[in-house]
């Protein structure tokens, strides 16, 4: 059964034991599996693995001897070999959030009808920090008209929705609540 989690552990202590930068080796297999996804032909198997790994040499003997690219490339090359490549941005994904956890990184995305202010968004960046624990905090902003005012923060699978639009939108739904109470009363009458 596939687990992109362990996929990703794999990878992670594979390219720390070489003494490698991780992100780089990361950032080489995301580039290696682009590349080899616009390839005719077969991208799977233990024959493809051999084909590809003798073309990817050929084509960087002499750019590419760091020991970043050697982890990148038998990882890709291991992703062909056991037909998990169509599977490797999931893994990459979570590659990206293990490093992030580990690095006390919280990477958040930050929605708002109007651009917000410097002074705001340090605000915000500040009151995460604290409440996360983390040491740093990443925000990507992201403009939204289609909610009037407030803003919507986003931290991994998390909503936090203080925006004009979802405020009016529960409001509705108490008003709709409190309208089948007031039927109910008149219908007794």
């Amino acid at each position: 059964m596939f687990v992109s989690g362990n996929w990703a552990k794999a990878f992670i202590s594979s390219a720390e034991k070489s003494g490698c930068d991780v992100n780089d080796a990361l950032a080489t297999v995301k580039i290696l599996a682009s590349w080899i996804r616009s390839l005719p032909g077969e991208r799977s198997g233990s024959f493809a693995a051999l084909k590809l790994e003798k073309l990817i040499r050929e084509g960087t003997a002499k750019s590419n001897s760091s020991s970043a690219f050697e982890t990148a490339l038998r990882f890709t090359l291991l992703a062909v070999k056991k037909n998990e490549l169509r599977r490797i941005n999931s893994i990459t994904a979570e590659i990206t959030k293990i490093l992030d956890r580990q690095q006390g990184l919280v990477k958040v995305t930050l929605e708002s009808a109007v651009p917000i202010t410097e002074d705001s968004e340090e605000h915000i960046k500040s009151a995460l920090e604290e409440r996360t624990g983390a040491g740093k905090v990443s925000i990507n902003k992201r403009i939204n008209p289609e909610l009037i005012g407030g803003y919507r923060l986003t931290i991994g699978d998390r909503v936090i929705d203080a925006s004009i639009r979802s405020q009016l939108q529960k409001l509705e739904a108490q008003l709709a609540g409190l309208g089948g109470i007031e039927q109910g009363r008149n219908g007794g009458s």
